[in-house]
């Protein structure tokens, strides 16, 4: 068994599962399975945390995250996400509101659990809850229906936990004008750029470069060097070795009907009218007698419907005789497809209001969905599965090889009895790998963390696989002066580039602060003035590097206090600036979007209020991590 997951271990959810067996092992040493079902992770007001609900929940936590950055899923991004404390925590709150519910006799009627079960969207089919396809999937994830409803059941619990918690938080109107004003309030700045790149006149000199080098020794210190040889198995040059049955192809057609279903589709064109979402009752009811009108023109085939579209329509498409082109149900906004789909070839609709204003639809083909015959999709699949094969080819074979391929020189020798060409690299670096590979930098993380001379187990890096060896390594050290010269002269240089662009832009901001105003202060010192489009608070300055720096310190800025009190830094540029405009939402705006602000801003405080009380109930309670855990 051990064996098979070793022989796995390319995959990232093999890898996972190994990592929930170590969390095991450390907590329960080789004891029985039931010991290890019965290990503690924590302690919660004296109610124990298992590992195996913690393995659970890290599981759950891992796949979430797969799901979410699939190939781009490496240990880096895992020890940022560190799924160990989320897990940890997930588990500790979980246990806490549980625990609330419990003394507050909160429960979760049987009723209640039966309709959110057939609710869930993945135990349905076509719309209905499956119990076979509900039983078939607690099966593939090893959970027993008893035990999934335990899962359900507490969930809801907690869900309503936070319910009570959150209430039904007021939002006066007045706040929630404020909140929208502070989120769309725009602003406009006149600025002054100072590049370190402008100041090309910088002289460094030989002391001055030592000096520098001498205070900064360990910027220039070497990064640890690996040298290594390896064999790469790419799954396309085992492409001669894959035969494809017709069996394979029909099994993998029959088994996989979803992926060669054509979809439900309307061809058709349309005549838009358009209305704002607030338009008052006389002008909706004109617009729609409009639209009517219009519409009996073209049902008495007065006119040809796309002509009538390039006269009447408002819409984009007016010129192409409001032609939509084919499209899914999905496409399109709900009013309009619903009608669109319920419509036969050749038939012209009543006039359908939706967001944009009054559509008169003409269909004029529809397809309804299919499934691809199997003659049309052969090749496809034929392909596909030929690349599994090949995949599967270079696996085995590179897992062959490691089989037999210890340390020191088997590799070398088991490479050449099998033929297969064995590679060296020069050395590089982690942060760069060698050149002649096209995933160089992954192949580095993975080389560095074998031990020298040991062979590495099959590795999946891009498109092929891999068996590596260190074979010589270099430490980091700190280089003469005079190998680095260069560079220490180049960063030299740019410091002093820099302090210039920073002293004068401060000069020029005192010499702003003290003037009568900007201009007058940018034209005694010969300054160019630029200034940007309006912006809002949460949108960086399109015209400034997309800055976010610089539009947070324009809206600290008011007509009062136009100028800030210091130079604010971008890279290598300083920038002086001043409030030139100031633009608060109207009352209108304000009013077309307040049903979305006060929902927007009542969850953010049922978040926040939330988050407050679990807290506080955290620091009240009696919470214990095993030290085996915290290790």
């Amino acid at each position: 068994m051990l064996s098979s997951m070793r022989k796995s271990a390319g995959s990232w959810m093999i890898k996972i599962l190994l990592g929930l067996i170590v969390v095991a092992f450390v907590f329960t040493g080789a004891g029985s399975f039931y010991s290890q079902r019965d290990a503690q992770v924590a302690k919660v007001n004296g109610k124990p945390i298992s590992i195996d609900e913690y393995q659970r929940t890290y599981y759950s936590i891992m796949q979430n995250i797969e799901q979410q950055f699939g190939n781009r899923l490496n240990q880096d991004l895992l020890d940022m996400l560190n799924v160990k404390d989320q897990a940890l925590n997930q588990l500790i709150e979980k246990h806490l509101l549980l625990q609330v519910a419990a003394k507050n006799d909160i429960r979760v009627p049987d009723a209640a659990l039966a309709r959110a079960i057939t609710e869930i969207p993945v135990f349905q089919n076509n719309g209905s809850f499956d119990a076979g396809r509900y039983r078939q999937l607690l099966e593939q994830n090893r959970m027993s229906p008893e035990g999934f409803e335990t899962m359900q059941k507490e969930s809801m619990k907690t869900g309503m936990i936070r319910n009570l918690v959150a209430g039904s938080i007021p939002v006066s109107e007045t706040e929630a004008r404020a909140w929208y004003n502070w989120r769309n309030t725009e602003a406009k700045i006149d600025y002054a750029v100072f590049s370190a790149g402008n100041f090309s006149d910088i002289k460094v000199s030989e002391e001055g470069l030592r000096q520098y080098f001498d205070a900064n020794k360990q910027r220039y210190k070497t990064e640890p060097s690996l040298k290594v040889r390896y064999l790469r198995f790419d799954p396309e040059s085992f492409r001669d070795e894959v035969r494809i049955s017709d069996e394979q192809v029909t099994d993998y057609y029959e088994s996989n009907p979803d992926e060669f279903k054509t979809p439900e589709t309307v061809t058709a064109r349309h005549i838009l009218l358009q209305l704002p979402r607030d338009a008052d009752e006389n002008t909706v009811s004109e617009n729609r007698e409009k639209a009517m009108g219009i519409m009996k023109k073209a049902r008495d085939g007065e006119e040809d419907f796309a002509e009538l579209a390039k006269t009447y329509s408002e819409g984009p498409t007016a010129k192409d005789g409001g032609y939509l082109g084919s499209f899914e149900r999905e496409d399109m906004v709900e009013p309009f497809s619903e009608k669109a789909f319920s419509m036969e070839p050749g038939e012209i609709s009543d006039p359908v209001r939706t967001q944009f204003g009054w559509h008169i639809i003409k269909v004029e083909d529809r397809q309804q969905a299919a499934a691809q015959p199997l003659e049309e999709v052969k090749e496809l699949i034929t392909g596909k599965l030929a690349a599994r094969q090949t995949r599967t080819i270079a696996y085995d074979s590179a897992w062959s090889l490691y089989e037999i391929s210890f340390e020191g020189d088997d590799l070398a020798e088991n490479a050449r009895d099998s033929g297969f060409e064995l590679e060296t690299t020069d050395f590089f670096t982690k942060a760069k790998g060698p050149e002649e590979l096209e995933n160089s930098r992954e192949f580095a993380q993975a080389a560095f963390d074998i031990p020298l001379m040991e062979i590495s187990e099959v590795r999946e890096i891009g498109d092929a696989y891999f068996l590596i060896q260190p074979v010589e390594e270099k430490a980091s050290r700190i280089p003469d002066f005079k190998d680095v010269k260069e560079r220490v002269n180049s960063d030299l240089t740019a410091q002093k580039q820099k302090d210039a662009a920073r002293k004068t832009a401060e000069e020029f901001l005192k010499q702003v602060r003290s003037a009568d105003s900007f201009a007058d202060a940018a034209k005694a010192a010969d300054v160019e003035i630029k200034t940007t489009d309006f912006f809002k608070r949460n949108q960086p300055v399109a015209e400034i590097r997309n800055s976010r720096q610089l539009s947070e310190a324009a809206f600290s800025l008011d007509r009062k206090n136009p100028v800030p009190d210091s130079v604010i830094e971008e890279n290598d540029s300083f920038y002086v600036i001043r409030l030139n405009d100031q633009k608060v939402p109207e009352k209108n705006d304000f009013e077309a979007q307040k049903d979305n602000a006060v929902a927007r801003l009542r969850e953010q405080k049922r978040q926040r209020a939330v988050n407050k009380w679990i807290a506080s109930l955290r620091q009240d309670s009696d919470i214990s991590i095993s030290d085996r855990f915290s290790d």
